[in-house]
């Protein structure tokens, strides 16, 4: 780690909470809002400045994780006020505090600043957000662009994780699985998902180095959801005996408060080649997954 000191604003997110455990307490300060974790800083984005707590004073850190938000699509577009004050007007302040204070900003964006309407996104490629929770992401990056600091702009796919008990894509379909719940799927969105741990060592690397601008961390390869849900049904039944009732349906059968991108899958090219490698596909993660849940 070369002794570098890290903050992770949102550390008690999904992100954050495994991106804390890898950095540890030595060499990261963690924040929380509204779910206390042990050891983590109180900072509410909306009401309090860096620059009057964590950043006052003399305070060692390089890099600052931002991976705070309103998160929850649908309720971004239900709320659009309070989550562009949250999504867009806080992070305005909260990176002018860090860059004032000379910490380079890694600012977590999304697939969701394109439209959808082709896949494997480039880093080059315009943006063009039909979301609401996309185009809040667009406006912190073109912000954030504006600035003549070195900067980081992460954009995610969905994230998935491996590990038991995970509250995430995966841990549902394989609860469902279990219980007999008929799962609904759709097979006309595609999506470049990716595991958390990929996406935590990506954002160590890339922190660590020189590296600056926009990068996709995401998957190797585009898959619907369906496609998935079928990998990990295939994985499972190498443990269990499960009966899966799968309804094939379009994304667009589901009561959305907006729409969703049919085509949100993006290229990694980029972030691979920086990284001297890539990730694991989601056949493998599908098959850890299940392995970690059901071997013995």
């Amino acid at each position: 780690m070369n002794h570098a000191r890290f903050l992770i604003v949102g550390a008690s997110g999904y992100v954050g909470s495994h991106l804390r455990a890898a950095l540890g307490r030595e060499f990261s300060i963690a924040t929380y809002n509204r779910t206390p974790i042990s050891g983590g800083v109180h900072f509410d984005p909306v009401t309090m400045r860096l620059s009057g707590t964590i950043l006052r004073g003399a305070h060692g850190l390089t890099h600052a994780f931002l991976l705070y938000g309103m998160s929850n699509i649908d309720e971004c577009a239900r709320n659009p006020e309070l989550a562009h004050e949250i999504n867009v007007g806080s992070l305005k302040r909260v990176i002018d505090d860090l860059v004032a204070a000379g910490v380079v900003p890694v600012f977590a964006s999304s697939d969701a600043v394109f439209d959808g309407s082709r896949g494997m996104w480039t880093e080059e490629d315009a943006v063009n957000p039909v979301l609401t929770y996309g185009r809040h992401k667009a406006r912190g990056e073109q912000y954030l662009n504006q600035k003549s600091c070195p900067w980081l702009i992460v954009r995610l796919a969905k994230v998935v994780s491996t590990a038991p008990g995970s509250v995430d894509m995966l841990g549902d379909w394989m609860t469902q699985l279990e219980t007999g719940t008929p799962i609904r799927c759709a097979y006309d969105q595609v999506f470049s998902p990716v595991d958390v741990d990929d996406v935590v060592r990506a954002l160590i690397r890339l922190s660590e180095g020189s590296f600056s601008g926009i990068y996709h961390v995401c998957g190797p390869e585009p898959v619907t959801r369906l496609e998935l849900l079928k990998m990990l049904v295939d994985e499972v039944h190498k443990y269990r005996d499960v009966s899966a009732q799968i309804v094939p349906c379009s994304i667009r059968d589901f009561d959305f408060a907006e729409p969703r991108p049919l085509n949100t899958s993006m290229s990694p090219r980029k972030l691979y080649a920086g990284l001297g490698g890539g990730f694991d596909d989601m056949s493998v993660v599908c098959a850890r997954a299940a392995a970690q849940r059901y071997a013995r």
